[in-house]
């Protein structure tokens, strides 16, 4: 079973209160910043336990293949400063940041380790879009959905539609999950951001993309 987030608050920065530090933006714009410099060491100690022994074992293992995969996945980012469209805390182990520039967007999850948030890589979890498709155009848009794929039992399942929390609702199975939100009205046209988060179990997952609603 997944637990969907609901209302309609605003969920852009920040996502605390008072003085307290908005860990989100201060994780992705270190993991950019790292990419930049093509510091894999520097990525490295941004990520979490399980995300380094996925992406690893070791440092030199993720030099040679998972952080020039994610150096790739950054490089829109880096030229200018991305604005954080969402960074919050869904639970008391895992949270969410996403980041927007232009026509491109990037979404990780971030798991509390020892009192620190750390970046999560894709994992056992992950999301399918099921619409509206990635990059699409002149679509006139009702609904956002996603499918979620994975074991691990009970999770939550959170959509953001330009940084906004979406009333979602789940269709939940022993591996998968499908996760969608029916909007009041069409999207205005212009490009729009979605983000997805779900957890199931000790795993999480992130998705952010664009498209243009006519």
């Amino acid at each position: 079973m997944l637990v969907v987030g609901c209302g309609g608050k605003e969920t852009a920065p920040p996502a605390t209160t008072g003085p307290t530090p908005d860990y989100g933006r201060i994780a992705i714009t270190a993991l950019i910043e790292a990419a930049a410099r093509h510091d894999a060491a520097a990525m490295w100690e941004l990520l979490s336990q399980p995300s380094r022994r996925r992406a690893g074992p070791t440092l030199e293992a993720f030099r040679r293949r998972e952080a020039r995969a994610l150096e790739r996945a950054l490089a829109p980012l880096v030229e200018g400063k991305p604005r954080v469209l969402v960074s919050e805390r869904i639970n008391d182990r895992f949270g969410l940041v996403a980041v927007v520039r232009g026509s491109h967007a990037f979404a990780v999850p971030l798991r509390r380790e020892g009192g620190a948030w750390t970046v999560e890589l894709p994992g056992p979890l992950t999301i399918e879009v099921l619409g509206p498709d990635p990059g699409s155009r002149g679509e006139k848009v009702a609904q956002i959905g996603v499918e979620v794929h994975g074991g691990g039992g009970a999770g939550d399942a959170v959509l953001y539609l330009d940084g906004v929390t979406l009333q979602s609702r789940a269709a939940t199975g022993p591996k998968s999950a499908t996760v969608f939100a029916d909007l009041a009205s069409p999207l205005e046209p212009g490009l729009h951001t979605a983000v997805a988060f779900a957890t199931r179990g000790g795993n999480a997952a992130a998705r952010a993309w664009t498209f243009v609603a006519v």
